[in-house]
C-alpha cells in the first residue's frame, strides 16, 4: 500500500471519537433505564447471563469446556473473561460492566464505519435512533459480545479499504464464536482475490501480503489457547461442532425451528409487528436487500483498481453487511431471541445504504420511525419494572418482585446449616449464594450436557440434605 493510500484511510476514520461517544452515551441511557431489568435475579441465577460467572468459576477449579462440562462457544471468549474477572469481582455487575464494555466496542466500531464512509445525517440520525438495537442489553455469553466488538471492527476496515486488517480481526473472531468469523473470512479472501484478479497481479507475495497478518493472529491463538485449554480442547471449539448439534437437539433455525417464533406464533396481531424490533428487523432487512443489488452490480462492473473510492468501498460495505445477515438467517439463527446475535450488522448496512435518490431517503425516515416505535414496549416494561421491583440480600442485591424475595427468604430458611442443592438447566444461583453446594456444571440441557458433569451432578444430588427445584421466578 502506498504512503498515499495510507493517509487517504487515516484520514478516512479522523473525528469518529465524537460520534463514538455520542452513540455511547445513548447505549448508557438505555441501559440505566433497563437497569431493574439489567440486573435482575432470574436472569443471572437461572439464566445465561449467569452461566458466564459458572464458566468463570469451573475452569478456575480446573475444570476443562467441551470435556468436563458442556461449552458450544470459544475459547478465547473464556480467556478473555478469566482475565476480565481477575480485574473484577466474580459477580453479576461484574459481567454486566464486561458486557457494557462490549456494547461501548460496538459503538466505536459503527462510528469508525460512519466516518470512513462519509455518513450523511439523515444516517447518522438513523443511527442514533437505532443503536439501542444494534446491542445487547446483556450478552447471553461474553463471546457474543467480543464477537461482536471484533466483527464490528472488522468491517469498519473493511470499509477505510483495509481488508488484510479485517481479516484479521474475523479470524479472531472464529476463536471467540466459531460461526459468522468463518462467513466473513471467506467473504473478504473472496474480495481479495477478485481484485488481484482483476488487476492481474497472481505474484504469490502479494497472497501472502493480504494474510500473513491474520496467519499471524490465527496461529497466535492456537498456540495461546492450545496451551492454556489443551489442543484437544482447541480443535472441538474452534470449530461448530457443538453449537450445531445444540442446535439440532433443540430444533432451532428461522423458517421452521424455534425461532420462527421471532416472525409468527399463535394469537399474533399486527400491534406485535407494528410497535416490536419484528417490523423494524423486517423492514430494514429488506431495505439492506435493495441497497445491496445494485451494490453488487457495480462492484461487478468496477475493476479492483477502483475500490480506493468512497462509493466503491460503501457498496462494498452495502453488500457484505447483506450477505452476512442472509447467511445469519439462513444458517446461524436460534431462537426467538436471537434477532439480537447480529442486529449490529443489519443496522451497520442500512445505515450504509446510498440515499442519493429521493426514495432512499423517503425509505430510511419510515425505517427511523419504525425504529423508534420499536422502543414503546421497551420503555413500558422498563417503568413497571422500576415500580414493582427492587433489589434485597435476600436476592442477592439483583432487582426482583416481592414474591420472589418471599419465596427466597423460605429457601434460604430452609437450607441454613444443611447441604443444599439447586437443580437447574443454567445460570449462577450457587455462585450468589455460598449456602448452596457448588456447581459442578453449566448447561444441563440436551445436546450440551456431557457425561462428566452428568455424574458430578447426580452425586451432588446423592450427598445432599436439601433438593431446591425453582418452578416459578
Amino acid at each position: 500500500m502506498t504512503d498515499q493510500a495510507e493517509s487517504s484511510q487515516r484520514a478516512d476514520t479522523a473525528g469518529w471519537i465524537p460520534l463514538a461517544i455520542g452513540l455511547s452515551a445513548v447505549i448508557l441511557l438505555w441501559d440505566l433505564l433497563e437497569l431493574p431489568q439489567i440486573l435482575s435475579f432470574a436472569p443471572f441465577a437461572f439464566g445465561d447471563p449467569g452461566s458466564n460467572l459458572t464458566i468463570s468459576y469451573l475452569v478456575s477449579h480446573g475444570y476443562r469446556p467441551v470435556v468436563d462440562f458442556g461449552y458450544h462457544y470459544g475459547l478465547l471468549a473464556i480467556l478473555a473473561n478469566m482475565a476480565w474477572f481477575r480485574a473484577v469481582p466474580l459477580t453479576p455487575v461484574g459481567y454486566q460492566a464486561a458486557c457494557i464494555a462490549c456494547q461501548l466496542g460496538v459503538a466505536c466500531g459503527i462510528a469508525r464505519i460512519a466516518k470512513a464512509l462519509a455518513f450523511r445525517p439523515l444516517q447518522l440520525i438513523f443511527l442514533f435512533v437505532a443503536i439501542g438495537r444494534a446491542v445487547w442489553p446483556t450478552y447471553w455469553n461474553f463471546a457474543h459480545g467480543l464477537e461482536a466488538v471484533l466483527i464490528c471492527f472488522a468491517v469498519a476496515e473493511q470499509a477505510r479499504g483495509a481488508r488484510a486488517n479485517a481479516l484479521a480481526l474475523t479470524t479472531a473472531a472464529v476463536f471467540a464464536k466459531p460461526s459468522m468469523g468463518f462467513v466473513y473470512s471467506a467473504l473478504l479472501l473472496t474480495l481479495m482475490a477478485l481484485d488481484l484478479y482483476r488487476r492481474r497481479i497472481e505474484i504469490p507475495a502479494a497472497w501472502l501480503n493480504q494474510i500473513k497478518l491474520a496467519a499471524m493472529v490465527g496461529i497466535s491463538l492456537c498456540a495461546i489457547l492450545g496451551i492454556v485449554f489443551g489442543f484437544d480442547v482447541l480443535w472441538q471449539t474452534v470449530l461448530p461442532i457443538s453449537g450445531m448439534a445444540a442446535y439440532r437437539a433443540v430444533n432451532m433455525g428461522f423458517f421452521t425451528g424455534t425461532g420462527s417464533n421471532f416472525w409468527h406464533f399463535a394469537g399474533v396481531n399486527w400491534h406485535y409487528y407494528a410497535g416490536t424490533m419484528i417490523g423494524m428487523w423486517a423492514v430494514a432487512t429488506l431495505y439492506l436487500i435493495w441497497g445491496a443489488i445494485p451494490a453488487a452490480g457495480r462492484l461487478w462492473e468496477n475493476p479492483g483498481t477502483k475500490s480506493d473510492s468512497t462509493d466503491m468501498r460503501r457498496d462494498e460495505i452495502v453488500f457484505s453487511c447483506a450477505l452476512l445477515h442472509l447467511a445469519f438467517i439462513f444458517l446461524f439463527y436460534g431462537s426467538g431471541g436471537s434477532w439480537m446475535y447480529y442486529s449490529y450488522l443489519l443496522i451497520a448496512g442500512a445505515a450504509t445504504v446510498p440515499i442519493d435518490r429521493p426514495l432512499h431517503r423517503h425509505a430510511l425516515c419510515a425505517i427511523i420511525v419504525i425504529a423508534a416505535g420499536t422502543y414503546y414496549g421497551l420503555v413500558k416494561d422498563s417503568v413497571s419494572a422500576w415500580r414493582s421491583t427492587n433489589r434485597t440480600p435476600v436476592t442477592a442485591n439483583l432487582w426482583s418482585s416481592a414474591q420472589v424475595q418471599d419465596d427466597w427468604s423460605r429457601v434460604l430458611a430452609l437450607s441454613k446449616g444443611r447441604r443444599a442443592v439447586v437443580l437447574h438447566s443454567e445460570g449462577a444461583v450457587e455462585i450468589l449464594y455460598p449456602e448452596f453446594e457448588r456447581p459442578t456444571g453449566t448447561y444441563f440441557l440436551e445436546g450440551l450436557m456431557r457425561a462428566p458433569e452428568i455424574q458430578r451432578e447426580v452425586a451432588r444430588i446423592e450427598s445432599a440434605d436439601v433438593i431446591v427445584l425453582p418452578t416459578t421466578l
